[in-house]
């Protein structure tokens, strides 16, 4: 891990590991499930539309995470600050590929202080271990605090070590007939596709997202899945490409991600990233969606909800809403890479010491309840 000067002396300044979580006042795994899941209902973490999705499965949910957290801080970990009197925070962290982490469910009881600590503990200890290729989180641009926060973390970490991509998330259903057009061939891949999965991964979505989720690696999760597998839970990925007739350069591809239902309480656990090349005709675009989207939704068979959570570019919109999926809202997916992290670091610290001199000077804290990444 390299960093420039900047970052080598915040580097320095940091705790060692094992003291980490007591310099930064926070704590690991210290609620039980129903206690944390107590504290997103009182700050409003599951507001209508996600609660209306989320609460038909919440024993399986809870009992998910309960599984996750048995594994230490191997596949899940929660960190905390605060307390009653004062206000708590909380985030959790889990593993979505071999090497890399979703920070999430982010949520403060008015207490921007406690937010901070876990948000900083979370990033040092990414600097600290050394291992952890990629980090990443998702956000609603609408929501103000983290669009401010997390969307402008590019201009402090840098393009080439960073990105957010605002998407569209769809929920198409499951037992969908999709139509057939046969112009477009779809081929499953197999480590022969490594080349071509990458780079219509990198024309789709940009090198970060290809080094962050690992395409050029273990493509189907397999170690991880021996992880997930400890716990009694199971965590794939599943991938098919497009082709034009008689053609060997991929113009799309459908990445299926399964795992824990509800790891995430937007179910991008198993989401099905849909890439399609920035350059393919409009023409071309609903055969490539469809018969992407058909050979897919082999990996839902068994799922538990009756819509495939869908991501996609603005360019597959106008087919998923033709063909009959819901859309739910936009994400924006923030990624920064390994030797990002001390910038992370920074920026985060930056914008926190801002935030709170501006409350400071006037004379009162704003309130922050519920400006998590969701």
């Amino acid at each position: 891990m390299s960093f420039d000067a900047l970052d080598q002396e915040m580097v320095n300044s940091l705790p060692r590991l094992s003291e980490l979580h007591a310099a930064y006042g926070v704590k690991v795994n210290e609620l039980l499930v129903n206690e944390l899941f107590a504290l997103y209902e009182r700050t409003g973490f599951l507001y209508p539309a996600k609660a209306a999705r989320i609460i038909p499965y919440l024993e399986r949910v809870r009992d998910n995470w309960r599984r996750m957290l048995c594994a230490g801080e191997s596949l899940l970990y929660v960190l905390t600050a605060g307390d009653e009197e004062r206000g708590r925070a909380s985030l959790a962290v889990w593993r979505t590929t071999p090497r890399g982490w979703m920070s999430q469910h982010l949520v403060s009881e008015d207490n921007p202080l406690a937010s901070r600590a876990v948000m900083l503990a979370a990033a040092a200890a990414s600097i600290l271990k050394g291992v952890d290729e990629s980090a990443q989180n998702w956000f609603r641009p609408e929501n103000r605090f983290p669009a401010r926060v997390f969307g402008s973390m590019v201009q402090t970490i840098g393009e080439s070590l960073s990105s957010v991509q605002r998407h569209a998330y769809f929920a198409l259903p499951r037992r969908l007939k999709l139509p057939s057009e046969g112009r477009i061939s779809i081929v499953a891949y197999n480590p022969s596709h490594k080349e071509a999965l990458s780079a219509i991964a990198s024309a789709a979505r940009g090198s970060v997202y290809v080094a962050a989720e690992e395409l050029a690696g273990d493509v189907e999760f397999k170690a991880v899945d021996e992880l997930y597998r400890c716990v009694g839970l199971r965590r794939t990925r599943h991938v098919w490409l497009a082709y034009r007739e008689c053609k060997n350069v991929p113009i799309g591809a459908a990445i299926a991600y399964r795992g824990p239902l509800g790891v995430n309480f937007s179910y991008l656990e198993n989401r099905c990233d849909l890439l399609l090349h920035p350059t393919l005709p409009d023409v071309e675009v609903a055969d490539a969606v469809t018969s992407l989207l058909r050979a897919s939704s082999v990996a839902y068979r068994n799922f538990e909800l009756d819509e495939i959570p869908v991501i996609a570019e603005q360019i597959a919109v106008p087919v998923l809403l033709k063909l009959g999926a819901e859309f739910l809202r936009h994400y924006c997916q923030g990624i920064w890479l390994r030797d990002g992290h001390a910038r992370f670091y920074r920026h985060v610290y930056g914008f926190y010491s801002r935030l709170l001199a501006r409350a400071e000077k006037h004379v009162m804290q704003p309130s922050f309840t519920s400006y998590e990444q969701r």
